[in-house]
C-alpha cells in the first residue's frame, strides 16, 4: 500500500505542477496582453479563450487528486469527534466510498464529453478558432485520480496507516 501511496502521490504532484504552470502561463498571457495593449495598441486575439479553455481548466481540476492524498478537502468534525470509534470507521467508510462514487460519476460524464469533443474536434469560436478538444481529456483524468487517491485515503484512514483523521 505505501508504494500505490507514493506512486499516486508522485502522480498527483505533477499534476499539482502542471496546475501551478497554469497558473503561471495566466499570469503571464494577460500581463503581456495588458502590455501589448497599452503599450503597442495590438492585444493578443485569442487571450480570453486560451486563458479560459488551455489553462484554467488544468489550474482548477488538475490539484483535486493532491487534495484528496492530503485530505484538505472540506472536512467537518463537528460529531465525528463525539461518535465512539468503531461509527467513526463506519463514517469514515461511507464518505470515503461517497466521495469514490462522486468522483466516479465525474470521470464517466467527463471522459463521455471528451470522446464526444474529440469526436467532433470541437473548437472554441473566438476572433481565432481554436482547437479545444484536447483540454476536454484534462477533467477524466483528474476525476480518475481523485477516484484513486479518495480511496488511498479512506484506506489510509480505515487501517491508521499514515493519514489519521484530525
Amino acid at each position: 500500500m505505501h508504494r500505490a501511496t507514493r506512486f499516486v502521490g508522485q502522480l498527483a504532484a505533477l499534476q499539482l505542477a502542471i496546475s501551478a504552470i497554469a497558473v503561471l502561463a495566466i499570469l503571464v498571457t494577460v500581463s503581456m496582453d495588458v502590455v501589448m495593449r497599452a503599450a503597442f495598441n495590438a492585444p493578443f486575439s485569442s487571450t480570453i479563450e486560451i486563458v479560459s479553455y488551455y489553462y484554467m481548466i488544468p489550474m482548477a481540476f488538475l490539484p483535486l487528486a493532491m487534495l484528496e492524498l492530503r485530505g484538505e478537502h472540506i472536512d467537518t468534525e463537528l460529531l465525528y469527534n463525539l461518535m465512539p470509534s468503531p461509527v467513526q470507521k463506519l463514517s469514515t467508510l461511507v464518505a470515503g466510498m461517497l466521495a469514490c462514487l462522486i468522483y466516479a460519476v465525474l470521470t464517466y460524464y467527463s471522459f463521455k464529453q471528451a470522446m464526444t469533443s474529440t469526436t467532433a474536434g470541437e473548437l472554441a469560436m473566438g476572433v481565432n478558432l481554436l482547437p479545444i478538444w484536447p483540454v476536454r481529456w484534462i477533467m477524466p483524468v483528474a476525476f480518475f485520480m481523485g477516484i484513486i487517491a479518495a480511496l488511498l485515503l479512506t484506506l489510509q484512514r480505515l487501517f491508521n496507516t499514515g493519514a489519521d483523521h484530525e
